[in-house]
């Protein structure tokens, strides 16, 4: 089977699709639907999945395995069968959501690599609030306030933030803020004179769809 493509990859505002289905098949997390092509993103790098329908079924998780093929867990599977033209939808609240927090993630990152040298280790999106592990040995106030102003600073100036799909040869010379685990296409988001950073997941066009970076709370881990 080959690797489902991804639509999102190219256009994080992508709401509604057409594809083919590939497979329909039980497993253990539900009945799934594997396409030829999705706007639906899958669980991973610190991301939730989105939600949505395929036809008459609610998608309910999404989640790709090694192979690149992304599997939609549906209820119910009804009448979905291989071969049938199907239109998804994806839920707009949870997408919007979604890539305005992980378009922020980006550049809080970079903020705290430019204010205090520290550089991001994990990242973690949630209903209420993320979560970013940071290598920072004194935190404090101070470097807080100094990462978060720079931060909505490059919000408000609406910068735009691009897509660019790249070898490893082309990876290599561009200024990335940390290496790619991803060989062959890579996939790298661009904030316009910020930052550039290889990363899957769903994103805004410009810094001003974002809104505001917050940072309520920190602590030291270890």
């Amino acid at each position: 089977m080959k690797p489902t493509e991804k639509q999102y990859f190219h256009d994080s505002s992508l709401l509604e699709f057409s594809a083919t289905v590939v497979e329909v098949k039980a497993s253990e997390r539900g009945d799934c639907v594997v396409l030829d092509q999705t706007a639906f993103y899958p669980t991973g790098g610190g991301q939730p999945n989105d939600t949505g329908s395929l036809g008459e079924a609610r998608v309910i998780d999404v989640f790709e395995d090694d192979a690149n093929i992304i599997y939609h867990v549906v209820q119910p599977v009804g009448s979905i069968e291989p071969g049938q033209n199907v239109t998804g939808l994806i839920d707009r609240g949870r997408r919007l959501d979604h890539l305005q927090q992980h378009s922020g993630q980006h550049i809080l990152s970079q903020a705290f690599v430019q204010t205090c040298g520290a550089e991001t280790r994990s990242f973690h999106l949630g209903s209420q609030t993320s979560t970013i592990d940071i290598e920072l040995q004194s935190p404090s106030d101070d470097l807080m306030r100094g990462a978060e102003d720079l931060a909505n600073a490059v919000i408000f100036e609406d910068r735009p933030m691009r897509v660019h799909l790249v070898n490893d040869e082309e990876a290599a010379l561009l200024p990335l803020r940390k290496e790619s685990a991803v060989r062959g296409k890579i996939r790298v988001i661009e904030i316009e004179n910020f930052d550039w950073s290889p990363c899957g997941g769903t994103h805004a066009a410009r810094t001003g769809q974002i809104g505001l970076i917050a940072i309520r709370s920190y602590e030291r881990i270890r």
